[in-house]
């Protein structure tokens, strides 16, 4: 697992193999189309997927033959609907951002996906899940895929992704990370949030006030201009704290729009790993 520290920013600094990276988006993408877009579950993970992978939802346990168990049913429902909004692939990690609607009845939910990948082979899953509240839109609007961003645009944004993150994760200064690093009209997805720079910077300056608050990095990633990290937040010593994944988009060295996905850390798990 990838950990973080204050001393430890320039991890991120060190861009992962072009080789193993570009290797591993024709293993995921084969995977995401299989899986997300055809809904052939069985066959996506027996072709992808290894029999003994580590499983972190904590309402599934390890194993590959669980998660077919578990999501055939769901992925073959009558009306259910699963849309890959954002692939994103950095090294031995993927991260799949998607609307799911398992139950056509229920407004769906923001999921963010992550596997890590070994020789080809994907052996490892972290998950975050957040159901749609009626008459929000986590998600915003299908885009269409944008361009292949030009060549160093990753190694650019790595760079300022580590400072932005050291910012606001290690130093608690969101007012400086966002000003320095996102345009003032930027576009926000969490609703809570308000919209644009300003409003994002006044929500969470009282959170990250608090100085019991934590928020442990477990990993990062950074393909071409988009930026993903995934963090267990804490609010007191006492919180069991949530898993999240916050995702945004670059553009001219800039974030220019934010997505995130939240879900609270249970007190119990099928599995023996934690959600991080």
């Amino acid at each position: 697992m990838r950990r973080w520290a204050p001393v430890a920013a320039a991890i991120c600094l060190i861009a992962a193999s072009p080789a193993s990276t570009e290797d591993n988006r024709v293993t995921i993408t084969a995977f995401v189309e299989r899986f997300y877009r055809d809904r052939d579950v069985a066959g996506a993970f027996a072709a992808h997927v290894e029999p003994d992978y580590i499983q972190h939802n904590p309402g599934l346990p390890d194993g590959r033959q669980a998660a077919v168990d578990a999501l055939a049913p769901m992925f073959a429902r009558a009306g259910s609907r699963f849309e890959v909004r954002h692939l994103l692939v950095d090294g031995d990690l993927a991260l799949v951002h998607l609307f799911g609607q398992g139950d056509p009845a229920t407004p769906g939910a923001a999921v963010a996906d992550i596997y890590r990948l070994q020789k080809g082979r994907i052996v490892e899953h972290w998950d975050v899940l957040q159901p749609i509240a009626a008459g929000s839109n986590p998600m915003g609007a299908p885009t269409r895929p944008a361009a292949r961003p030009e060549p160093g645009t990753a190694s650019r944004n790595r760079q300022r992704f580590a400072a932005f993150l050291d910012l606001l994760f290690n130093k608690k200064q969101p007012d400086r990370a966002y000003t320095r690093f996102a345009t003032k009209t930027m576009i926000q997805h969490n609703q809570r949030l308000g919209q644009g720079r300003d409003a994002t910077i006044a929500a969470l300056k009282a959170l990250f006030a608090n100085p019991d608050a934590s928020f442990a990095v477990q990993r990062v990633l950074v393909d071409g201009d988009l930026a993903a990290v995934h963090y267990r937040g804490k609010l007191s010593r006492d919180d069991r704290g949530a898993s999240v994944v916050e995702l945004f988009r670059f553009a001219d060295g800039k974030i220019v729009e934010h997505w995130d996905v939240f879900q609270p850390v249970p007190d119990r798990s099928l599995n023996p790993h934690p959600m991080f």
